[in-house]
């Protein structure tokens, strides 16, 4: 975040949070607060490189979707902001597809590197806490496994937007349609 930045944005922006912290998710994870955090400073900020942002976690062209503007790992969770440009070729099927609940929410891709398996006293397994990981992008997804779906995050379109300050947190049904 460079609160300096004179780039102008005109598209979609979507903000929340990717996981909580403290939940086993849906494929039996649960991340620690600085999983993520040190290799994103030592892969895209000390390299300068943006984190791009998928749908589907596909990485063809066409669903290459933007970019992470602002990411946090704070006592709540992974959040995020994300921006969408209006020039990005799936823009209006995007849009629809958060409308009708298709696409609900963000999920990050990677692998871990470093990580704890945990079993129940009975001896199944419990979970696995993942302490570092590879942070490759983030992902716009239908079936989230750890994100609130986007009705309960904010989401806003932006015109000619030179600072990134919300006054307002926008519903699907708000201003965003």
């Amino acid at each position: 975040k460079n609160d300096g930045d004179k780039e102008i944005l005109s598209g979609l922006l979507i903000f929340g949070y990717e996981m909580k912290f403290g939940q086993v998710n849906e494929n039996r994870e649960v991340y620690s607060k600085d999983s993520i955090t040190k290799y994103i400073d030592k892969y895209f900020v000390q390299n300068r490189l943006n984190i791009h942002v998928t749908i589907q976690h596909r990485s063809d062209l066409e669903h290459l979707a933007g970019r992470v503007l602002v990411v946090e790992a704070n006592s709540v969770g992974f959040y995020f902001v994300v921006y969408v440009p209006k020039t990005y070729v799936n823009y209006t099927i995007l849009l629809n597809n958060i409308k009708e609940g298709i696409l609900q929410g963000f999920s990050k891709e990677g692998w871990s590197t470093e990580y704890e398996y945990f079993y129940k006293p009975d001896g199944s397994f419990d979970y696995m806490l993942i302490n570092e990981m590879v942070f490759n992008c983030l992902s716009i997804v239908a079936t989230p496994a750890n994100s609130l779906p986007f009705e309960r995050i904010a989401i806003t379109k932006v015109e000619n937007a030179t600072k990134l300050i919300v006054e307002k947190d926008f519903t699907i049904e708000d201003e965003l349609f």
